[in-house]
């Protein structure tokens, strides 16, 4: 919709204004002129109704009738605004209608009011009254007829007052010229007056604006009044040099700020070069450390070995010399020493364990997509899963970061957890492997999140805090080592991540392992100080 121009507006208010204002003067002067003329139509009558009643006084007895009604239509037909004239005879206390104007059947009386007024007016008392309640507009005039100083009657005349509405559409053609010549006269002056003093200077004023818009904040726009528009081209004169002024001095700090950060990044390149060397240098130093600590815990774990294999040995090489002359000797005493000597191998079997616990040395990690480890240990599985009746959901992501682990140790992780699952669930159930993305918390690096949900059996609070505890096993005998979740949590610790468990009674259990994802320069860095550290 299309706005207004100001001097529109400001024409159309103008003019309501004055529209108004003659509206209101012309409604002010007719009800003047309407009290005026009413005053005056009021004496009138009563002159009127004075001598009609005078006349009818002289009139000889008995009074023609077609005389008294012809008088009573000359008086009517003087002036528009009288509406009926009425002769009214006295008997007694009443006045009954003689002769009228109108149209009605004569023998009408006064009403009592305005009989006791007429009976107690003087003889040039003129009385006025308006018994017609319904009509305000109507004006009753009465004058007395006297025979020999008596009252003998009555002479009323009615008249109609016009209303302040009539009076004004009488004036209304002059107002309403007057009224158009008013708006004519304004709206000409206000255009002229706004051109001049309003829209030239504004016109200046946006030609300067879209000039400094487009770049040039040398323009200034010349005051040719002292007044508020004279003021405000001052201050926006003022307002562009102290812009033209900043921006000079932005450009300024612009340079000086481009050359810093010139400068500071051909530093931070040089210091990321000799990260990236010194990062490859640790890593080779780090794997020949890995080198010469696993050659020193070997000979250590050798010596040991055989320094605590060698005692229950000798005591199983002299139990099964002494078995050989009691197998048919003493039998009781055969079955003490063959006892003996499975206590023994069992000792043995604890010691060979954990001398290879000791001998674990920390896995080389390289980068490694998980999703894809995943994958293909679920297919490696997808037989022992429908022998089972276990069905998998896969709700692995994809495009996941790298992590930094090893294949093999992650496998046995996995292959532990799974394992744990499908003997939660020896009736068959729901098996969920989910991977997805952490994303960035508090400036932290993200991290890949991997969860194993099954619909098993589930643990109480008692049994999960001794599950990482080893040898503890809540499985029959021969069917768990209680080492599984053990392994699991050592392999967690060796790749940096984190293990969570949360399980329900009848509900099942939710393992959830968080690895740290590795960034790209990370990534190149692992992979290549791999393949520098690897011998031919």
């Amino acid at each position: 919709m299309r706005t207004l121009k100001l001097h529109i507006k400001t024409t159309l208010l103008a003019s309501l204004i004055t529209v108004g204002m003659l509206v209101a003067a012309l409604v002010v002067t007719s009800a003047g002129i309407a009290n005026l003329e009413r005053d005056d139509d009021k004496e009138l009558a009563e002159i009127e109704a004075r001598d009609l009643a005078q006349h009818i006084s002289e009139m000889p007895a008995p009074r023609d009738l077609e005389t008294l009604i012809s008088t009573a239509n000359l008086i009517k037909g003087s002036r528009p605004n009288i509406v009926g004239v009425r002769i009214w005879e006295r008997h007694g206390d009443e006045f009954i209608e003689q002769a009228s104007t109108e149209q009605s059947v004569p023998g009408g009386t006064l009403s009592p009011e305005t009989s006791e007024l007429l009976r107690n007016a003087l003889a040039s008392r003129v009385v006025s009254t308006n018994p017609d309640v319904s009509d305000k507009s109507l004006y009753h005039v009465y004058a007395g007829t006297f025979d020999r100083g008596h009252l003998n009657g009555t002479v009323e005349i009615v008249e109609r007052f016009d209303s302040i509405w009539t009076v004004a559409f009488h004036y209304v053609k002059s107002v309403v010229w007057m009224s158009l010549i008013a708006v004519l006269l304004i709206t000409l002056g206000t255009y002229l007056l706004f051109r001049r003093l309003v829209y030239q200077p504004i016109d200046r004023l946006l030609t300067a604006m879209n000039e400094a818009k487009a770049g040039n904040l040398d323009t200034q726009v010349p005051t040719q009044a002292v007044d508020e528009l004279g003021l405000l081209t001052q201050e926006f004169n003022s307002m562009i040099g102290q812009v033209h002024e900043m921006s000079r001095e932005r450009e300024l700090q612009q340079n000086t700020l481009r050359e810093k950060v010139r400068d500071a990044t051909t530093e931070l390149e040089e210091r990321n070069q000799q990260l990236r060397e010194t990062n490859l240098e640790l890593w080779r130093t780090n794997r020949r450390m890995n080198e010469l600590g696993r050659l020193a815990a070997a000979g250590q774990t050798a010596a040991q070995f055989a320094h605590e294999v060698g005692t229950p040995l000798n005591l199983i090489s002299g139990h099964v010399q002494l078995l050989r002359s009691d197998l048919v000797r003493n039998p009781l005493d055969a079955e003490a020493r063959i006892r003996t000597i499975g206590t023994q191998i069992e000792r043995i079997e604890r010691i060979v364990r954990r001398m290879l616990d000791k001998t674990r040395f920390e896995a080389e990690l390289s980068p490694l997509d998980i999703t894809m480890l995943l994958r293909r240990l679920c297919e490696a599985m997808s037989p022992a899963f429908e022998k089972r009746r276990i069905r998998l959901v896969d709700k692995l992501g994809d495009n996941l970061p790298l992590i930094a682990g090893s294949s093999d140790r992650l496998q046995q992780l996995f292959l532990n957890l799974i394992n744990n699952s499908l003997d939660a669930m020896p009736d068959g159930g729901d098996l969920t492997i989910s991977a997805a993305v952490e994303p960035n918390k508090n400036g932290k690096q993200p991290r890949v999140i991997v969860n194993f949900a099954d619909t098993g059996l589930g643990m109480t609070p008692d049994i999960m805090s001794h599950i990482f505890d080893p040898l503890y096993t809540t499985k029959e005998r021969g069917h768990g080592t209680g080492l599984g979740l053990v392994i699991v949590s050592q392999i967690i610790n060796e790749h940096g991540g984190t293990l969570s468990v949360e399980s329900e009674p009848g509900r099942g259990t939710c393992f959830r392992l968080a690895f740290s994802a590795i960034q790209n320069d990370l990534s190149a860095n692992v992979e290549y100080a791999a393949l520098a550290g690897t011998p031919d």
